[in-house]
């Protein structure tokens, strides 16, 4: 077992945020050995199968998980962070990913179709999608109350360098640059039309809310008035 360190991070990274990058930033200042990454299927098993003896010695822990799965397996004392990103942008960047990058699992399911055809036939599955995976929860209202009270921070997109240099701060580590990490650099075939631009903002409803009040209330950095630093 790892001993357990002076503070745990527990980054919930929704996809195409640039969480990648935060997390390689912060990877880059920590010994390997204190860094638990989830990043595919394989390592979300893992995961899914560590005890929170085996979690409770990394001083960072990333990835592609829900709240939950990670409340059942973190310290206690952990510190709670996700960065959120506008969420037609993001969907616009997850389809690019998958139908560009010939390396994504999903590359050939996705590259000869285009945007319309990726939402008509995912809208139920990513309908609140930011606020399931981050809280558990099936609306904005009910997902802010959670933010609220169990995230020690939510940054957006835009502010990640300030996100970043709180967690270097709480983790006791030098500030260190955020380098843009895991960019899609392809362009697949948007092709919207009206009908598809109304299920797009159907889809994202809820998690535009929920954008909304980190990024216009709160501007775009929300800290949980209980947490020190």
């Amino acid at each position: 077992m790892i001993r357990p360190v002076p503070a745990q991070v527990v980054f919930i990274h929704l996809p195409k945020t640039g969480g990648f990058a935060l997390h390689a930033a912060l990877a880059r200042a920590l010994p390997p050995a204190r860094v638990l990454r989830i990043g595919d299927q394989a390592e979300h098993a893992t995961f899914l199968a560590m005890a929170p003896d085996q979690v409770a010695g990394h001083a960072l822990v990333s990835g592609h998980v829900t709240v939950n799965e990670a409340l059942e397996r973190a310290r206690p004392d952990a510190r709670f962070v996700t960065l959120l990103r506008d969420p037609v942008a993001r969907l616009v960047s997850a389809f690019n990913y998958m139908a560009t990058w010939a390396d994504h699992p999903l590359h050939a399911e996705f590259r000869h179709r285009g945007f319309a055809e990726f939402i008509r036939e995912s809208a139920p599955a990513l309908a609140a999608e930011a606020c399931r995976q981050l809280t558990g929860a099936p609306t904005a209202k009910e997902a802010i109350a959670i933010l609220e009270g169990c995230y020690a921070l939510v940054g957006t997109t835009a502010r990640v360098d300030d996100v970043s240099a709180t967690l270097h701060r709480w983790l006791g580590l030098l500030p260190g640059r955020v380098e843009r990490e895991n960019v899609t650099a392809g362009q697949g075939r948007i092709n919207l039309d009206s009908e598809t631009c109304e299920l797009l903002l159907e889809a994202t409803r809820e998690d535009r809310a929920l954008f909304d009040h980190v990024a216009l209330r709160h501007g775009g950095l929300m800290k949980h008035p209980g947490v020190p630093g």
